[in-house]
């Protein structure tokens, strides 16, 4: 056990190392980094206890050879101390952890929105331009893709000619109707309530408030995001379709974001 705790503590925090890499749980990355330092523990108790050992642990070797010379003399002691070097660099690896962990960002992943995809009601029905009322809105999600967390998308419909957009985004509305994701970018809660009046959505958890006509910009609240825009299209059977996914990140920001 005692010659064992340095490779078994370089082996949990190389796996720690990686974990954190890979950004996987960090259950797992501090779980291997526990078992590390157990090790380096553990070996460091054994040797605190050989330091008791009595002096003929060193045994030094008859002469051999033609010239008489004698060998060098091979101590216990030498291996312990190759074998400590040993558990110190796993232990210098384990507090390179979070050094590693920092160096990578970890990836956004996107939604189930695609090009084409139709947008249906959480029932089922697709939808024409003229399906919802003017001051309207309803929550949709793509075509075969029914309450996926991520793809939840608000759909308002406002009068023709109100929405200012950038020149690039000016295609995304189509008779109205303009789609923002329904996840706001403070804390990832539903964006739920609408007022027509004021064309503003309001988030419940943190009274975050968005513009819907100045592409869904914050106004109000801790949210400094605006809700990604879904660009909207029409199919050849007249229903609404996604120009692709969603122009930014959905949810809440990470901490590694800086725009």
């Amino acid at each position: 056990m005692k010659n064992g705790a340095p490779l078994l503590a370089a082996i949990a925090a190389l796996g720690s190392a990686a974990a954190a890499a890979l950004h996987a749980n960090p259950a797992i990355v501090g779980g291997l980094a526990t078992i590390a330092l157990l090790a380096i523990a553990v070996y460091a108790g054994a040797l605190a206890l050989a330091l008791n050992a009595p002096s003929d642990l060193s045994e030094p070797r008859e002469p051999c050879g033609p010239s008489g010379a004698p060998e060098p003399v091979v101590t216990r002691g030498g291996l312990f101390g190759r074998m400590w070097v040993a558990a110190l660099g796993a232990f210098a690896l384990a507090g390179v952890v979070p050094l590693v962990s920092l160096g990578r960002r970890p990836r956004r992943h996107g939604t189930a929105w695609t090009k084409g995809a139709r947008l249906v009601t959480p029932e089922g029905r697709l939808l024409r331009p003229g399906d919802v009322a003017i001051g309207g809105i309803e929550t949709v999600f793509p075509e075969g893709h029914v309450g996926s967390p991520l793809s939840a998308t608000l759909l308002l419909r406002l009068q023709e000619g109100v929405v200012s957009l950038p020149p690039e985004r000016a295609g995304w509305v189509q008779h109205g109707n303009v789609a923002y994701s329904k996840i706001c970018t403070h804390a990832g809660c539903p964006v739920a309530i609408y007022r027509h009046a004021s064309y503003q959505l309001y988030c419940p958890c943190h009274q975050s408030v968005f513009d819907v006509i100045f592409g869904a910009r914050p106004v109000a609240g801790p949210a400094t995001r605006p809700l990604p825009q879904l660009g909207l299209d029409l199919d050849d059977a007249g229903y609404l379709i996604a120009r692709g996914d969603f122009a930014d990140p959905v949810g809440p920001d990470e901490w590694w974001r800086t725009t």
